[in-house]
């Protein structure tokens, strides 16, 4: 078990190391660092990277040290021969992809999927390449599209893309990027859109394209307000549910307790009052409950249909 651990956690550092220098050409300290950030990667020194260096050039690839005058940075040349993996090192490969798949970290699924996706073109057989390139549970999301989405998340820019909906079919959203969550099953891209009172939250992988990239003059999206919802729940549901940041105790008695969430998004407070089921006692905002009450009227009538 030992050993196929140290194989799995060799394999998975060579192809970060592999995807560093496809970025550019990097020093052993540079390399180190940036391979230490890995979780997955515990320790590393400058000799476990002359041998893996030796691993890349035993399989084709050329890499040559640029010499003193570049800090002796490492640069990779791509080798025209294509390399066949062998049934134990896909193994090991595929057991590094479900070993991040179960961590159910959007962003570490996404970083192997691009060192995968590099690689795959350097490796001759198509079988291999779908067995590599299959993330399974995120088979549906164009990793493309994510890739972008990401960067411009992280840029904050406001973009129109094109959404099949399941409920109004497809259509174009512009939307101002806030954040990429996973909730463990499902990946949603959530933002601010005039068209919308509240926070606009898309499923990735109903997105199909990115239309356009919107400059600052062209952006008209309403500044979201922050909303108070009041409730109350039985006390003994504390004992089953843990309390989110924007969450606080307004007041509690022997049966009940008061909660106020601040949220900037419907959405989410409908999900959130739905998770307490029948611990729910009351919702003092008016349109919060009707919004709710008509959330369980539609499950409702799903269910009979």
């Amino acid at each position: 078990m030992e050993l196929k651990q140290k194989a799995s956690s060799t394999g998975f550092r060579v192809l970060l190391l592999l995807d560093l220098l496809l970025e550019a050409p990097q020093t052993k300290d540079e390399i180190i660092n940036k391979l230490l950030k890995n979780p997955l990667v515990e320790t590393v020194s400058k000799e476990t990277i002359r041998l893996d260096l030796n691993t890349l050039k035993s399989a084709g690839f050329e890499i040559e040290n640029l010499g003193r005058a570049s800090g002796y940075k490492y640069k990779i040349n791509w080798s025209p021969i294509k390399f066949k993996l062998t049934k134990k090192e896909l193994k090991v490969l595929s057991r590094t992809k479900d070993a991040v798949l179960k961590l159910s970290n959007w962003e570490y699924i996404l970083a192997l999927y691009k060192v995968f996706e590099k690689i795959s073109g350097l490796i001759e057989d198509d079988e291999a390449v779908y067995e590599l390139l299959n993330f399974r549970y995120f088979s549906n999301i164009d990793f493309q599209i994510l890739k972008e989405l990401n960067a411009l998340t992280k840029r904050k820019k406001t973009i129109v893309l094109l959404y099949n909906s399941p409920n109004s079919g497809t259509k174009e959203i512009q939307i101002k990027l806030k954040e990429i969550k996973y909730t463990g099953s499902k990946l949603h891209l959530i933002g601010t859109s005039e068209k919308y009172p509240d926070n606009t939250v898309l499923r990735v992988d109903n997105i199909l394209k990115i239309i356009k990239i919107l400059r600052k003059d062209e952006e008209e999206i309403k500044k979201v307000r922050i909303k108070k919802t009041i409730y109350k729940v039985k006390k003994a549901a504390i004992d089953s549910m843990n309390f989110l940041s924007e969450e606080k105790i307004l007041k509690e008695t022997k049966g009940e307790i008061e909660i106020e969430l601040k949220s900037d998004n419907d959405f989410m407070v409908i999900q959130r009052l739905l998770s307490f089921g029948e611990d729910l006692i009351s919702i003092k905002n008016k349109d919060v409950k009707e919004k709710y009450l008509e959330t369980l009227k539609s499950a409702l009538k799903n269910y009979g249909e």
